[in-house]
């Protein structure tokens, strides 16, 4: 009968609480986006990793260290999508801990500093920025500093010199060429591309930049939810972000790879042929950019014809074609201008 009574009084007794698990330490990636120069498109630099980041499905906090236009804090809508920050007036030791507790609360795995023009000639921002990149590292989180740089830049390529010279303590440097794509020399950074891993940003067109900026996201976003009328550029842009993605280097600075799948499926609709100097917003309309298309296929088309025509009479009518194709563009060109 005891046992009977001890095995009862076992059974009915309730398990003992235990201890929540300990939750897993988050690994940070912490990228600043330098050099110091202004003018040299870091914030679009700052956008178009975090684009990636995004699509690669890691959630990102954009810290601005500049207030002025064209930054990061004015490029991105307040209550957005986006978490912004400002980087402290005043200088701070722990910046680190503020940057810990921001990623804690967001479920945050990146962390881009958009760096201002001149920034890191600011001791107080210097020192406050190069502390926290020392404890993060320190703490087992990944550092980078991605250098952005531009052609026609007068002296860029020393600055940059000089700033990878006194970051590389700190983090882990990179380079991002804009303006290959469009056939710009490079070639006074090729000491920078060689010492460093480098990545090259593609060119969006003007018009499309003023669209995303003025809708207040990233370029991702954008793509994301295309404004009606505007899938085809929405595609254009989804296609530079994949070709971006696809590059070793931002394979290893934010996964592009997992990134890519994502912005294939957003680029499915893109136009084959490519386009230049679209700066007003009518020019990349869907409408504007099919006739164009239509038009640029047209020619191209031509060209592979004329070496194997032997009848004249194909030629003028592969010209009379085109002449009618140019004329269909323009008139929606015409209509695309008015409509907006």
């Amino acid at each position: 009968m005891t046992d009977l009574i001890s095995t009862t009084t076992l059974a009915s007794t309730s398990a003992p609480t235990l201890p929540p698990k300990p939750k897993k330490k988050r690994k940070l990636k912490v990228i600043i986006i330098g050099p110091n120069g202004g003018g040299v498109r870091k914030t679009k630099t700052a956008l178009a990793i975090g684009s990636v980041a995004t699509a690669a499905g890691l959630v990102v906090i954009y810290v601005c260290a500049d207030r002025g236009i064209g930054s990061l804090s004015t490029s991105l809508k307040v209550g957005g999508p986006n978490r912004v920050e400002l980087l402290p007036d005043e200088e701070t030791g722990n910046y680190a801990d503020t940057l810990i507790a921001l990623a804690d609360e967001a479920g945050a795995d990146v962390i881009i500093i958009d760096l201002g023009a001149n920034e890191m000639l600011n001791s107080k921002s210097r020192r406050t920025v190069r502390a926290a990149l020392r404890q993060m590292r320190a703490l087992g989180h990944d550092t980078f500093a991605v250098l952005s740089l531009v052609p026609g830049k007068v002296g860029l390529e020393d600055d940059a010199a000089n700033f990878a010279r006194q970051i590389s303590k700190e983090a882990e440097v990179l380079v991002a060429v804009h303006g290959q794509d469009e056939g710009c020399d490079l070639s006074k950074f090729d000491e920078l591309r060689h010492d460093f891993p480098s990545i090259a940003v593609l060119t969006d067109q003007l018009a499309i930049l003023s669209l995303i900026t003025a809708a207040g996201v990233t370029p991702f976003d954008w793509c994301a939810k295309p404004v009606a009328g505007f899938e085809l550029a929405a595609a254009w842009t989804a296609h530079n972000l994949m070709e971006l993605a696809k590059q070793p280097g931002m394979v290893y600075l934010v996964h592009g790879d997992l990134a890519v799948p994502v912005l294939a499926a957003l680029a499915r609709g893109r136009l084959v042929p490519s386009y230049s100097g679209r700066n007003l917003k009518w020019q990349v309309s869907n409408e504007c950019l099919v006739a164009d298309a239509r038009e640029i296929t047209s020619q191209r088309n031509l060209l592979r014809l004329a070496p194997d025509a032997d009848d004249p009479a194909v030629l003028v009518a592969a010209r009379a074609f085109i002449v009618a194709a140019k004329e269909a563009a323009l008139a929606a060109h015409r209509a695309a201008a008015a409509a907006m």
